[in-house]
């Protein structure tokens, strides 16, 4: 036990003493206490930018924020990659940080912890005191934070543009987001707190997880895709690559299993000599998947039909765009239906689009956003 102490206090005072000059510690009043969080901000970070976000949820620890990005090494990475990462806090109780994540764990569940306000709510927060690209915003999570993730994938969809799930399952049922959402999960085989093939965890809480291929087949199916547990690739010395794709939405499911590492962020640092896998980082995968994915251009797709310069009769092609009839010129952004990226640059007359499904596409300029159909 005074080992374990002292290894973290040692966490405490190395992710105070590095990262001190971009960490602002904060709280907001939500539910009757005060909800505490810490936001990293990137290196150079400037109000007249708008940056994209991601909230990183720790998992149950005595210890809250400092677990998690010690593990995860997010605060490097967005000081490198220029995003804001926030370490939202689990209510305190008996010296342990919880979330309620509806099928685990206590003391968050027992006492019917909101985390699911509080997280809706701190965004609500970020969105007026920090430059945050609102179409741009993720989630992370770490065991029982990995929990909430999906749980607020499931009930907050429509404010997050994809999830990243490092050694979590899905526990809050039924699953049915409002549209698919992208998902990339991270385990490992080797994991006894949350295992791959289920069964009741070897950790304190008792909470019996079902095997991550049956959640997966939930969720894809409720995705309705086409493609189901693809292997990209297998080495039984190294990792499996899982993907489930031709998804409803333009959703992707991906799934990362190494055959080392145990109940740990892979790539990461290691909380009380846990084992943590070699073969990937977590954190640089999860980061190159979310670039993929936003919401919509401005204030969300589910929101377009509120936006100012919306052109509401949407424009029909076939191979090509013609920009005379709409005025577009410089700079654009194509997008499909689900927000993500498709097509950017400048000439976009030039462009073929013969490769592209039929369907609804957005097309961003300088000062429009328009809508088109391909037919």
């Amino acid at each position: 036990m005074r080992k374990l102490l002292l290894q973290l206090t040692f966490i405490f005072l190395l992710t105070t003493f590095t990262y001190s000059q971009t960490n602002v510690y904060d709280s907001i009043f939500f539910s009757g206490r005060w909800r505490t969080y810490l936001t990293h901000l990137p290196i150079g970070y400037n109000v007249t930018k708008k940056y994209p976000l991601i909230l990183a949820f720790h998992g149950g620890s005595p210890l809250g924020y400092q677990s998690i990005q010690y593990q995860s090494r997010l605060s490097e990475k967005s000081d490198s990659a220029g995003f804001i990462v926030v370490y939202p806090e689990g209510v305190k109780f008996a010296g342990n940080r919880t979330w309620n994540a509806g099928g685990c764990c206590a003391p968050a569940t027992s006492l019917n912890i909101d985390d699911v306000g509080f997280v809706n709510s701190l965004l609500n927060t970020l969105n007026k005191i920090r430059s945050i690209d609102s179409t741009r915003v993720y989630a992370t999570g770490f065991s029982n934070g990995a929990l909430l993730s999906y749980k607020i994938a499931n009930q907050l969809t429509r404010r997050f543009a994809a999830i990243a799930i490092v050694e979590g399952d899905f526990v809050s049922y039924p699953w049915q987001p409002s549209q698919p959402i992208p998902i990339i999960s991270f385990h490992s085989y080797m994991d006894q707190n949350v295992k791959y093939y289920g069964g009741v965890t070897t950790g304190t809480t008792g909470t019996y997880f079902p095997p991550q291929d049956s959640m997966f087949t939930i969720i894809s199916s409720t995705y309705s895709c086409a493609l189901k547990k693809e292997t990209l690739f297998h080495d039984a010395s190294k990792y499996d690559h899982f993907k489930y794709s031709n998804c409803s939405g333009n959703a992707v499911i991906e799934q990362y299993v190494s055959y080392d590492g145990e109940h740990s962020w892979p790539g990461g640092q290691s909380l009380s000599g846990v084992a943590v896998s070699t073969q990937f980082s977590a954190t640089y995968l999860m980061w190159k998947f979310f670039q993929n994915y936003s919401t919509s251009l401005n204030t969300g797709i589910q929101n377009v039909a509120e936006t100012p310069d919306l052109q509401t009769i949407a424009l029909i092609f076939t191979n090509r765009i013609n920009t005379e009839k709409i005025g577009i010129e410089g700079t654009y952004m194509l997008l499909n239906s689900s927000g993500q990226v498709i097509s950017s640059g400048s000439n976009i007359k030039d462009k073929d689009f013969s490769t592209l499904s039929p369907g609804l596409y957005f097309l961003k300029s300088e000062n429009s956003l328009l809508k088109l159909i391909r037919q």
